[in-house]
């Protein structure tokens, strides 16, 4: 068991790649979002199944990473996000904490659960939930051993629900055409924008997705781009990097950061700022650099641009 609590303290977040296939250019490219997994939630005798329920959580993160496609997040940033919302691992009961925690860790799909004991049967419950959708799926398994005899069970069925049911908890694949939709009160009517954006993706010759992403929003919604920040009404900084995230199946896969701030052009006051991630996986690793760059691009401008009505 003390083994068992020592993996738990070094790991208990998981990428998890699952098909939700796009086509871009005749190249197929596959969203990869994080999962983070969770303590269980323990009921009855409160000290022994705590600690049963912390077990369980971390069985079920090795057996899933042992089935591969899977990227590792930092446990620290786990816990630093559960302490800025002010929750433990288990109270994330609302749909608010469980999207803001997503936000904060850049995780798409939770995996939380509970534990329990009746009629001499133990009973373990997963639930695994969408952050942008707040829609759930579960699953379970009992037997009369320990609880973490029942945790190779219940990752089998975990992974059975991601691989097969992954896109009833998530969000369509934001687009040009959705991201417009979201700004459809913006009206550019000729104003000037400035664009600084620097986006590395750690080759040499990188093509800027990030760039090429915003400059069409922008004069689709009638906005001007110009060169010269003095001359714009508002400024947009941008910076983007992509790096390698191993191989799923196929595929090689990327993750991408962007990074937007929204200034107003007058007085340089800043009206938004915001950050996303995406993971995407595709038949090289550039083409997945630039869809999850142009992916996060796409997500943070959709609701950032709003202040520029």
């Amino acid at each position: 068991m003390n083994k068992i609590l020592t993996l738990l303290l070094t790991a208990c977040t998981l990428s998890l790649h699952f098909a939700s296939a796009q086509t871009a250019g005749g190249v197929s490219s596959v969203l990869v979002p994080t999962v983070a997994v969770l303590p269980f939630e323990a009921r009855g005798r409160q000290a022994e199944n705590d600690q049963a329920g912390k077990s369980v959580a971390d069985l079920l993160f090795v057996s899933l990473l042992e089935n591969g496609g899977t990227d590792l997040v930092e446990r620290a940033d786990l816990d630093k996000a559960l302490n800025e919302l002010h929750l433990s691992a288990v109270g994330l009961t609302s749909p608010e904490s469980q999207l803001q925690l997503g936000r904060l860790v850049g995780a798409k799909i939770l995996i939380s659960g509970s534990l329990f004991e009746t009629a001499g049967k133990k009973y373990v419950v997963a639930k695994v939930i969408g952050t942008e959708t707040s829609r759930v799926l579960g699953c379970s398994v009992n037997g009369r051993g320990e609880y973490a005899d029942l945790a190779p069970e219940l990752a089998k069925k975990v992974a059975k629900v991601l691989e097969k049911e992954v896109d009833k908890l998530l969000p369509a694949k934001i687009t040009e055409r959705s991201a417009l939709d979201k700004l459809s009160e913006v009206r550019g009517n000729g104003r000037p924008v400035y664009l600084s954006i620097s986006e590395d993706i750690q080759v040499s010759s990188p093509d800027p997705a990030s760039e090429i992403e915003l400059k069409k929003l922008l004069l689709a919604l009638g906005f001007e781009v110009v060169d010269v920040r003095s001359e714009a009404a508002f400024a947009i900084i941008c910076e983007a990097v992509a790096s390698n995230a191993g191989q799923y199946q196929k595929f090689s896969s990327a993750s991408a950061r962007v990074e937007l701030s929204v200034y107003s052009g007058k007085d340089n006051k800043l009206l938004a700022a915001g950050a996303a991630k995406e993971t995407v996986a595709s038949a090289t690793y550039i083409i997945a650099a630039k869809d999850a760059i142009a992916q996060a691009t796409l997500r943070l401008a959709g609701q950032l641009l709003t202040y520029m009505k």
